[in-house]
Formats: structure tokens, C-alpha cells, sequence
């Protein structure tokens, strides 16, 4: 088995439980050698809880078993998307909307390399943040090269 892709049937799987959790699948990563490595990203609104991001490990472990479906060593990680995540997906644009963001660029805009404030709106083509002195800037996602939420404590 390539490692790098995941099983069709392991990833309907995790996004059927997910959706019946009301959680959001964010992402779904394999890696592996010797030894596997799963990690399935959730999120839910108002944040996921550890002792979700632990039932929901149970209970992919537990059916994996029953299937079978790695002959060798695997791991199984299940957690949040973190506080400093990073947006790559128009769905993780539309989610962080209304919330500060970093967005680093290819092309200096407006001779920066790195724009922040809060995120109003993105689509497909572009975002749109709106800075701190009230400026708005629309940044083409072809010249993004990283976009993270803001962490404030």
C-alpha cells in the first residue's frame, strides 16, 4: 500500500462519524515507513474538547481493527486544528472569517511580504482583510504563501 494515500474506505468512514458528531473533518494525513501514521484533524464550533478528539480516536481504532485494514504497525491521532492553524482551504478561509489572520505573500503588497488584521471574506480567487487603521486589502491566493490565525492569549 502507498502510504501517502488513505483509504478510500477509512476516509468515508472518518467523515460519516465525524458528520454524525456535528464535527468538521478538517484534514485526513497519512505518513508512514515501517510504522503508519494517521492523523485526523476535527474541529466543531465553539472548539473540540481532548475527551472528543479521545472517544473519536476509540472509536477509528476500534473499527480499523475489525477491518483489517494495515497489516503492519500503525498510529492513530486524533486532534484539534490548534490555535495557530494554518489556512489552505476555502473552507478554512470562510471559517476564520471575522478572526485576525497572517497572511505572507510571494509579491510584496503594498511593500509588505506579510499583511495581518481581521479577515473578512475569501472566495476561490482571493481574501480580503481588513487592516487595523481601517485599510482593506485583497490579496490574490495565487500569491499566498501562508495564512495563520492570530493567537492572542
Amino acid at each position: 500500500m502507498n502510504v501517502s494515500i488513505i483509504p478510500e474506505e477509512l476516509r468515508s468512514y472518518i467523515k460519516e462519524e465525524a458528520e454524525k458528531e456535528n464535527y468538521k473533518l478538517v484534514d485526513i494525513t497519512v505518513k508512514g515507513g515501517k510504522v503508519v501514521h494517521i492523523e485526523v484533524i476535527l474541529d466543531k464550533e465553539g472548539g473540540i474538547t481532548l475527551d472528543e478528539c479521545g472517544d473519536f480516536n476509540k472509536y477509528i481504532l476500534s473499527w480499523i481493527e475489525k477491518k483489517a485494514l494495515f497489516s503492519g504497525g500503525y498510529t492513530l491521532d486524533v486532534c484539534s486544528p490548534g490555535l495557530d492553524r494554518e489556512l489552505k482551504t476555502d473552507n478554512d478561509f470562510n471559517w476564520a472569517a471575522g478572526r485576525d489572520i497572517t497572511v505572507n505573500v510571494k509579491e510584496p503588497v503594498d511593500n509588505k511580504n506579510s499583511i495581518s488584521g481581521k479577515l473578512v471574506g475569501a472566495d476561490g480567487f482571493s481574501v480580503t482583510i481588513e487592516q487595523g487603521t481601517g485599510h482593506t486589502v485583497i490579496l490574490d491566493r495565487k500569491n499566498i504563501t501562508r495564512a495563520k490565525l492570530v493567537v492572542k492569549l
